[in-house]
């Protein structure tokens, strides 16, 4: 185990409370500079060396933080997102510690586990291990100008021996997670007054039509059980999902024809499916409609694939017995139930797992917290992992 002062709980908690501070609500993508600014100052308090890599586009800015890992032995990555999910009330972001949690929004996702790793890399470095952190911008949003920018530039050194990502799932170590292929289907008709209505063509309508062929297939899907393991006791756990309408609009007033209405889909295949198959499946679908004389179109607002690094994996098996070590309690590995950016290093090779301080019953909650020792022990965790890759690389295709 690493012991260093690197690893107050004090201090840990201290930089958690100024990151959950900073109001990074995403949608919209607010207050990124002050976060990125808030790190920057910590990593060069721990003398941590690190590069801001420009990862948005010619619309929208975006930093990524990426660091310079010295030492020996196997590169390990601690990856963190800085932004979080709209607060319930502006005292969300007006941090609380008492009882022995931190409570705001992002305490549990993840600014508890991004100050966890940062500490932890902190320490590790001095121990002499070789540790990348990577914190991103946009994962509430899929991360196309955050993590999946970084890999697109290929700053992603694809010989690292492991990675971890510090969601919320203390307890248990998220092994695999679904894809997610989410679209924005607009139906077109024509715009009439209602008592003209025979001149027009009604797009809601038509797309309730469309909308009963995909219930068709969301029916068909929920028999596709994946053989894996997930946390939640509830048997439809293990379904395949495709939900149908998240969001939905159209139209102009009761007395109008409308002439558009759009509506989205989320298609999260399991980790154990052809995530390519599920992807040609529901554009197979929207594609006979067109065909057919539907006058629609598509717009792709996520297209994350699924990632599994398989639970008797050495890697899985490092994280596990460090946690052991730790707390006493040995975890089993278990699917998340949504999208990881563990996908960002599945695809080039890279064992990948999902470890932090916070609570997923907790995450995106009003009154969100973690327990205040949990950061420490995160900490602790991470950099006795990192130690062990000094001496040790893990095999890439399993125990």
């Amino acid at each position: 185990m690493i012991e260093s002062p690197d690893l107050q709980s004090d201090a840990i908690i201290a930089f958690a409370r100024d990151l959950v501070a900073i109001p990074t609500e995403n949608p919209p993508g607010a207050g990124y500079e002050q976060c990125v600014a808030r790190i920057a100052e910590e990593l060069e308090h721990l003398r941590i060396s690190y590069e801001i890599v420009e990862t948005g586009d010619e619309h929208t800015a975006r930093q990524t933080i990426v660091s310079h890992p010295a030492g020996e032995g196997s590169l390990l990555y601690l990856h963190g997102h800085y932004d979080v999910v709209p607060a319930f009330s502006p005292e969300q972001f007006a941090p609380r510690t008492e009882l022995g949690r931190l409570t705001g929004r992002g305490s549990s996702d993840m600014k508890g586990g991004l100050a966890a790793i940062v500490y932890a890399a902190g320490a590790a470095a001095k121990a002499g291990a070789r540790v990348g952190l990577v914190i991103v911008p946009d994962e509430e949003t899929g991360g196309r100008l955050g993590s999946e920018r970084l890999a697109e530039l290929g700053l992603i050194d694809a010989s690292a021996a492991g990675a971890i990502v510090a969601e919320p799932t203390w307890g248990t170590i998220w092994h695999a997670c679904r894809g997610a292929f989410t679209l924005r289907v607009t139906v077109h008709g024509r715009a009439a007054h209602v008592g003209l209505h025979y001149d027009g063509s009604n797009a809601f309508t038509s797309a309730t039509d469309l909308v009963q062929e995909l219930r068709t297939l969301e029916h068909t899907l929920q028999s596709r059980e994946s053989a894996l393991t997930f946390g939640s006791p509830n048997p439809r756990a293990r379904e395949s999902i495709m939900l149908i309408g998240g969001v939905a609009d159209g139209g102009t007033n009761f007395n109008i024809v409308p002439d558009r209405f759009s509506f989205t889909i989320d298609r999260r295949p399991n980790p154990d499916e052809d995530y390519d198959a599920a992807r040609r499946e529901l554009l197979g679908l929207l594609d006979v409609a067109r065909t057919n004389g539907l006058n629609l179109e598509w717009e792709v607002l996520q297209d994350a694939v699924s990632a599994v690094t398989p639970p008797d994996h050495d890697f899985v098996d490092t994280v596990a017995t460090a946690i052991a070590d730790v707390t006493g309690n040995r975890p089993l590995p278990t699917c998340c139930p949504g999208v990881l950016e563990t996908r960002i290093y599945s695809r080039l090779g890279i064992p990948a797992v999902a470890f932090g301080p916070g609570l997923i019953d907790k995450m995106h909650s009003p009154d969100e917290d973690v327990p205040a020792a949990n950061l420490s022990a995160a900490a602790r965790i991470y950099a006795a992992i990192a130690k062990t890759f000094i001496d040790w690389s893990p095999a890439r295709d399993g125990a």
